[in-house]
């Protein structure tokens, strides 16, 4: 899969090639008119050297390539999940979220070239969801954003790092902090400061508001971290968020507090009610709140709430190497909030009925009188990739219509948007969700297709498995699934395809299936099998 990285060093080659071109045919030219010779085209300055100045033409396709994405807060992944397939276990539904699947991919709507800080738009197609067979049509809503990722810069930050130190967190779990840290304080600059806070039966604060570059000092505060006690969770978030106030107030930039933590509180206030208070108060004093989760013993039920306040965003890390990756690449965004209270009005055409919504919790949806559904987003974050929520479709037989009466070009849907943007100013705009024919749809709607019935189906085998204990009607569901990914060749959705495949085959041990043939099925045109 191509990054943001990638395509830049690939611009960066074609920035050589002609450079080396132009030199040899026109020698050194410094004219530097107003007039644009490249006739309109979007162009890059890139500065070689004190005397030259290189213009150098980059097609409008790969420009919205090297923009960057917005995504939902709350869940960014879902490790934990992953992580307990890669086990052999069934996870229970709760630890699946949309959001947090969708996160993890790139989902762009194609040709759409993106102006403003945040753009929203829409794309409709046909679908089939397998365990909602109601479901006629599938709508894509996107978020980009015009900011490049060669150009752009995070704002310094001031983090404050409150570590739970229990007794839970000895071993593994307490090591992947340290070293999370460590890469944190690796990537951190002299504009940029960094407090820890440890907490267990009592709460310390062993780092002072240090600058990044005091790299000794830095090292000496995660030295002071071990495990011992109880989890003060309360109290441990409460000075930190009181060390990031304090901080603030002389900081010129962003200021958050990153919570570490395997969430199993046990001492004090362990209610999310309490943790949610202190979050969103914090909040509305411009401090934002991250979790990282850590350790097998990770309850993301709690810390999904935790991070769905504003400002709040989860991640999860099974493994260093993980972490490692996660904050190499995306530090910088996951600490960036680009809006607030994104209200979303998504109303069906006559003829047409809401079936789903997926992206968002569920607890955040209310219905309208009229059948539409208004859901609200507390924040949006900067992201490398650009995000996604998905709305299903059925058609409203109550009003007579001729069911999949829609024709391409007819709209399913509408949207209206409004947003308050950092700048604190309000925004507003409307998306037509209008379909398109299935040969023209955008790589975010195919991979979306795959990852609603990914996402649904999980879902519904897991509740299967959990609640009804139907291990063979888990199974059938899941065996199902796994059709649809066997012959997509999507690199992007590659780790998706190996999730199903190692969930199918655990319910086929449980269900008694075990010893079927499970991903090396013949395609049923060709006869031939499976790559």
């Amino acid at each position: 899969m191509r990054d943001a990285n990638t395509r830049f060093l690939w611009a960066l080659l074609c920035a050589g090639i002609w450079l080396v071109t132009t030199a040899a045919m026109a020698g050194d030219d410094d004219d530097d008119s107003s007039a644009d010779p490249l006739g309109g085209m979007e162009s890059l300055d890139l500065r070689v050297s004190p005397k030259m100045k290189m213009r150098m033409p980059v097609p409008s396709a790969l420009m919205a390539e090297m923009d960057m994405g917005v995504t939902p807060g709350g869940a960014q992944d879902i490790s934990v999940f992953r992580d307990q397939v890669a086990s052999g276990s069934v996870p229970h539904p709760n630890t699946l979220t949309p959001e947090g699947l969708f996160s993890e991919h790139d989902l762009p709507i194609d040709d759409v070239i993106c102006r403003q800080t945040i753009c929203v738009s829409g794309q409709t197609t046909t679908a089939n969801i397998l365990v909602q067979p109601e479901v006629k049509y599938l709508a894509q809503l996107g978020f980009s954003s015009n900011l490049n990722a060669a150009t752009w810069k995070r704002a310094p930050l001031n983090l404050v790092a409150v570590v739970d130190t229990s007794g839970s967190m000895g071993g593994e779990p307490l090591m992947t902090v340290r070293a999370s840290l460590m890469q944190v304080a690796a990537q951190l600059g002299k504009d940029d400061r960094l407090s820890i806070v440890r907490y267990a039966d009592g709460v310390q604060v062993v780092l002072q508001p240090t600058a990044g570059n005091h790299t000794a000092a830095i090292r000496k505060g995660i030295e002071q971290l071990y495990s011992s006690g109880s989890t003060y969770m309360e109290e441990g978030l409460k000075k930190g968020f009181e060390v990031a106030q304090q901080s603030a107030k002389s900081f010129a930039g962003s200021t958050r507090v990153m919570l570490f933590t395997d969430e199993r509180p046990n001492v004090g206030a362990t209610d999310a009610g309490s943790f949610m208070g202190m979050a969103r108060a914090n909040s509305r004093k411009g401090i934002g709140m991250t979790t990282i989760g850590v350790g097998v013993h990770f309850g993301a039920e709690l810390a999904t709430k935790i991070s769905s306040v504003r400002g709040g965003n989860l991640f999860f890390f099974p493994s260093v190497d993980e972490m490692k990756k996660v904050f190499t690449e995306e530090l910088d965004t996951m600490v960036t909030e680009m809006a607030y209270n994104m209200k979303l009005v998504v109303a069906p055409t006559r003829g047409m009925k809401i079936a789903g919504v997926y992206g968002v919790p569920g607890e955040l949806l209310i219905w309208g009188k009229n059948g539409e559904i208004e859901l609200e987003v507390e924040t949006l974050f900067l992201s490398t990739k650009k995000g996604a929520i998905y709305v299903a479709f059925e058609s409203d037989s109550r009003l007579g219509l001729p069911r999949n009466s829609a024709t391409p070009g007819n709209d399913i849907g509408r949207v209206q948007v409004t947003y308050t943007g950092t700048d604190q100013k309000k925004y507003q705009s409307q998306v037509v969700f209008r379909l398109a024919k299935p040969s023209a749809i955008s790589s975010g709607l195919s991979r979306g297709l795959l990852l609603v019935n990914q996402i649904t189906s999980i879902r519904k085998a897991a509740s299967l498995h959990h609640e009804k204990n139907d291990q063979a009607a888990a199974y059938r569901v899941i065996k199902n699934l796994a059709s649809l990914f066997r012959y997509n060749t999507d690199e992007e959705l590659s780790n998706e395809k190996e999730l199903v495949f190692a969930l199918e085959n655990t319910l086929a041990k449980m269900s008694g299936h075990h010893g079927e043939p499970a991903h090396n099925h013949t395609n049923p045109v060709t006869g031939l099998p499976a790559n």
